[in-house]
């Protein structure tokens, strides 16, 4: 069982860099919601007028952005949590925030999945009413959801179960 938790750490950063790189390639790319020869993303990256544009906004596509940026916030700092428990490899005690950060994490890009895909079907561009589904930008922060709920179930076991079971 002890030999188990020397590769945790391991685990869990990489999983870590795979979510932080799909939420990150997902956020800022332009293809959350594509119809007949129109795509869109959560937020005019770089672009002016984008943040009146994101005030006039529905409700629930800031609802989008403000998930998807906390999220990737939360995993920066998470980044910045787990190197160092690898470096030195010395398990500090990070367990908990681990365990928290990846609930954190999933909780947020699940809603703002959850969120997208209701909503998107109704969206308005431009004035126009048109039939959009989801995207491959949508796809990336989905595949980063799932890998967080994996991240979450790694961080709780390699720290909870793992400890427990070493006294019984």
């Amino acid at each position: 069982m002890h030999h188990h938790h020397h590769h945790a750490p391991f685990a869990i950063a990489g999983l870590l860099i795979v979510i932080t790189v799909l939420t990150a390639v997902g956020t800022f790319t332009d293809y959350w919601g594509v119809g007949p020869g129109i795509n869109v993303g959560i937020y005019r990256w770089g672009k002016s007028g984008a943040n009146r544009d994101f005030q006039n906004s529905p409700g629930w596509l800031q609802c989008v952005v403000v998930c998807q940026l906390m999220a990737f916030s939360f995993e920066l700092l998470f980044c910045l949590l787990i190197v160092p428990a690898i470096l030195f490899r010395r398990m500090m005690p990070v367990h908990a925030a681990c365990t928290l950060l990846s609930l954190i994490i999933f909780i947020l890009l699940l809603i703002s999945c959850i969120v997208f895909a209701v909503n998107i079907h109704g969206y308005i561009f431009a004035n126009l009413l048109v039939k959009m589904k989801v995207g491959w930008s949508w796809g990336l922060s989905l595949a980063a959801t799932i890998l967080s709920l994996l991240l979450f179930l790694i961080s709780g076991s390699a720290t909870g179960y793992g400890a427990y079971s070493e006294y019984h």
